[in-house]
């Protein structure tokens, strides 16, 4: 079996790049993607205290796979 892969990445904060909902990913399975992997890209400081430094994830690539068409 080939397999396709397609590429999303989501911005937490919106600027610059779509948001991203469940009906999202109901529609991606809908056409037989299936998530394989999130990757965290980039994240935020937030706060920095006597616990050292919060960082959230603000940035991901979430990697889909499929069986290609033959």
């Amino acid at each position: 079996m080939k397999w396709e892969y397609h590429v999303h990445v989501v911005d937490n904060d919106g600027d610059g790049f779509p948001r991203f909902s469940i009906d999202d990913l109901n529609a991606l399975g809908d056409q037989g993607w299936e998530l394989l992997h999130v990757n965290r890209l980039q994240g935020v400081t937030t706060a920095s205290g006597t616990a050292g430094e919060l960082t959230r994830t603000k940035r991901v690539a979430l990697w889909f796979k499929r069986p290609r068409p033959e």
